[in-house]
């Protein structure tokens, strides 16, 4: 009896220790975006930023926001060539080299000192114009790749790529007030939603991939 009470004692400290590691545990996270090419980085942040909250809500480790991390990951971009700025006569143009490597993602998890990283990329095609007798609008396919990044086990643990379709209409009324051509903003945003949804349907599979 006092043989299983020992064990008992034992099983319940290391059930204790091992949810005290799990809830001490943080994810930082890596958000790859198209720098601004056809919506405002802004708001890419923000829808993005609002999917990890319905993801992690109440999950048992504290998961960084983007703006925490996003500081950093940019300074990585500058110092290992994956980030560029071009000047002209008329503004700027600024590029992002969408290639990190899992290397760089291991990098970055050293930095932030977390086992494991959220890895986020956004990338679009190119905006496609639609035209009728009474409304113009814009379509664009919004490409999403999630995945969760294992430093101890060098590797992904959880990869899911959401492929879908936003557009945006202008009614023209005939071409009386003018012709529109759409928002490829709001063209983005909804694309950028319906990945999202995709991802958010992988709750339980994310949060055990991150248990594991």
């Amino acid at each position: 009896m006092q043989k299983f009470f020992s064990t008992l004692f034992m099983t319940l400290i290391f059930t204790i220790f091992v949810s005290s590691q799990a809830a001490a545990a943080s994810l930082s996270v890596v958000l790859d975006t198209p720098a601004g090419y056809f919506s405002e980085p802004e708001k890419v942040y923000d829808t993005v930023q609002k999917s990890l909250d319905k993801i992690f809500k109440g999950a048992p480790f504290e998961v960084k926001s983007v703006s925490e991390c996003d500081a950093y990951v940019q300074i990585y971009r500058e110092e290992n060539g994956l980030a560029g700025a071009s000047d002209h006569a008329s503004g700027g143009d600024f590029n992002r080299d969408l290639t990190f490597k899992k290397a760089d993602l291991a990098k970055m998890c050293d930095y932030f000192q977390d086992p494991k990283l959220v890895y986020i990329r956004v990338s679009t095609t190119d905006p496609r114009h639609t035209g009728g007798v009474f409304t113009s609008g814009v379509k664009i396919n919004v490409i999403l790749d999630f995945r969760i990044w294992d430093n101890e086990k060098n590797d992904f643990v959880y990869m899911k790529r959401a492929t879908t379709k936003g557009g945006s209409d202008t009614v023209n009324l005939g071409g009386i007030f003018g012709r529109g051509s759409g928002s490829t903003e709001n063209a983005v945003e909804e694309g950028l939603k319906k990945s999202l949804k995709e991802i958010e349907k992988d709750k339980a599979k994310i949060i055990a991939s991150i248990a594991s």
